[in-house]
């Protein structure tokens, strides 16, 4: 098997868990994988039925699925320790509820904030690794894998040491290419070389350098076929997401995608 084919056969889709029932027929008739976003409300929901239903659909149409847990307000590194242990109660009640979707990986972010942490790495870097230990052996017991996915950070040193030092084959990055656009005056390209096979995951949307704006691939200015000449470089095959905001949007990236693997 080629690695062009590897690569194509680890691509998947972003869709929400509350909007699953409406587009579960498309995803069948399209044969989609798919990365399903769980967010705290929905986890309050007690969305037990549901998600062995989605578990059963995706069995039954050979499907695969990729995670991504709720990231609004919670601050693994944070100096509270209220909040880190909130944030980690959150984790580990989503990596509870998902062995029925038997997802290949979970997202995460990493969180950290240049802005308010820029000065004390060292600080939020060890209470980081002390969440992230804890996270990492719930999601081996799970069955899965955790990608930390980053956002505002500048470089990928700080999502690199983090991994290097909780040293868990459990966990490992999910590189947002259109957060690392805007964020980070790092090439992409060196991204997906300072962290190599600890790259679990992609985020693929694009945009224009100064807003996060999820369109479609080729509709902005981010590289993205030199981006996956970085990961086919180093012999990687991480599952791809196409993130963009609507349907139209996800096919057309997805057709791009699929023209750019081909050359």
């Amino acid at each position: 098997m080629t690695s062009i084919a590897k690569i194509q056969e680890n691509i998947f889709v972003h869709v929400p868990f509350c909007s699953f029932p409406e587009y579960r027929s498309r995803i069948a008739d399209h044969r989609l994988n798919v990365e399903i976003l769980i967010t705290a409300d929905d986890l309050d929901r007690e969305p037990h039925a549901s998600i062995r239903e989605i578990g059963r659909f995706l069995s039954a149409h050979q499907l695969s699925c990729t995670i991504h847990g709720p990231f609004l307000d919670l601050d693994p590194g944070s100096s509270d320790s209220r909040i880190r242990m909130v944030s980690r109660e959150r984790y580990q009640q989503l990596l509870a509820l998902i062995p029925p979707l038997a997802p290949r990986i979970v997202v995460f972010h990493a969180d950290f904030d240049p802005l308010f942490y820029g000065d004390r790495a060292e600080i939020w870097l060890k209470r980081s690794i002390e969440t992230w230990l804890s996270v990492a052996e719930a999601a081996k017991k799970a069955g899965t894998r955790i990608a930390l996915e980053n956002v505002l950070e500048k470089t990928p040193q700080i999502i690199q040491e983090l991994i290097q030092k909780v040293d868990s084959p459990s966990l490992g990055m999910c590189l947002d290419i259109g957060h690392a656009h805007i964020f980070s005056p790092v090439p992409l390209p060196d991204w997906v070389s300072s962290l190599g096979s600890r790259i679990f995951e992609l985020h693929l949307h694009d945009n224009h350098g100064q807003e996060d704006e999820h369109l479609a691939l080729g509709e902005g200015t981010i590289d993205v076929q030199g981006v996956l000449k970085a990961i086919q470089h180093e012999g990687i095959f991480p599952a791809l997401t196409i993130e963009a905001l609507n349907e139209e949007h996800v096919m057309l990236s997805l057709q791009r995608l699929s023209s750019c693997l081909s050359r």
